[in-house]
């Protein structure tokens, strides 16, 4: 049976297309399942009979089925929720639907016993900031002053004890998912009019930090033992928003960034105490204070840095995803 590569992700992931391009190139057998594609499109099926299984998703305008047998190593991308037929109007059975359908998918995926660019439940642990901090903090990567609350007291406490500007960011998601109006929550420096409604925060839980008076944000994205660097400027952020992200995108400027061997080596500790085998740091660089760790997200985006800064990653994604599809194990 011929070693094939599973990329899990969505139809609208661009990113993705990068590593297909590769994997085609070098015409190594791989599938790319497309999480919103199920069950509009495809039938899936489980067969046991003692040891025995079969385990395939035969898709509606595709000649060969999906053969999770033939599975020897994964990128666990940017799954989404499945889609159901228009058919099935009922909003409750809609949900049962898709439900029902994205653990079918869960459960094909956990049942592969093959090289992970990264596991799902390595991805879930690590989104989590709580333990992030912690654990970059254990292997000596700088961090602002921290605070994690919804305690208005604790929150104030803080904000008394910093010498400095504090900023506010989001715990988890950083979107409101609001089919009038989908926002963003970008990261924002907490102004007078906020203190006077502390009390809001014990709603929800927040991350407050000292606020870094950078020159630069550093994205460095670490793919098994390699590790590409890029100086992001953004000159025309909005007044009180320091999250390049909120830049226009055709404002930011980008170069190629060479950090000091010591903060190499923590990328990619952090990387691999996390047990990911891929990750996107986002660090800050201050003349005064150094470089300090901010976050990381262990499926960042990165396509827009190959493109900008001819950076091979998805080159490097491919050889650790061939590695792995041979029985290569990190």
């Amino acid at each position: 049976m011929t070693a094939m590569i599973l990329l899990v992700s969505n139809t609208q992931d661009l990113t993705c297309d990068f590593v297909v391009r590769e994997l085609t190139n070098r015409r190594m057998p791989f599938a790319r399942l497309n999480t919103d594609e199920y069950p509009l499109h495809g039938r899936g099926t489980v067969e046991i009979d003692g040891k025995w299984q079969r385990r395939l998703i035969q898709w509606d305008n595709r000649e060969r089925p999906l053969d999770f047998d033939s599975v020897r190593a994964v990128w666990f991308r940017r799954p989404v929720k499945p889609v159901v037929d228009s058919q099935v109007t009922d909003a409750a059975v809609r949900e049962f639907a898709i439900n029902e359908s994205y653990d079918f998918l869960r459960g094909l995926w956990y049942s592969l016993n093959c090289y992970w660019m990264s596991s799902p439940e390595a991805i879930r642990r690590a989104e989590h900031k709580v333990f992030q901090f912690g654990l970059a903090a254990q292997l000596g990567l700088p961090l602002p002053k921290t605070v994690v609350s919804n305690d208005p007291k604790e929150i104030m406490n803080f904000v008394q004890r910093c010498p400095g500007e504090v900023i506010v960011k989001p715990l988890y998601i950083g979107f409101i998912d609001d089919p009038r109006e989908p926002r963003f929550i970008y990261t924002t420096q907490l102004r007078d009019s906020d203190l006077r409604a502390i009390e809001t925060a014990r709603f929800a839980p927040s991350v407050y930090q000292e606020k870094v008076e950078k020159e630069f944000d550093v994205r460095v994205t670490v793919v098994g033992e390699r590790l590409f660097a890029a100086k992001i400027e953004a000159p025309g952020l909005p007044p009180g928003i320091p999250d390049w992200r909120a830049a226009p995108v055709d404002e930011l400027l980008h170069s190629c960034h060479e950090l000091p061997l010591e903060i190499q080596e923590q990328c990619v500790g952090l990387v691999k105490e996390l047990n990911l085998d891929f990750g996107a740091i986002d660090l800050a660089y201050s003349e005064r204070t150094g470089y300090s760790f901010l976050e990381i997200n262990a499926n960042g985006q990165w396509a827009w840095l190959e493109t900008e800064l001819g950076f091979p990653i998805a080159r490097a994604i491919a050889d650790r995803l061939v590695e792995g599809a041979s029985g290569f194990r990190p």
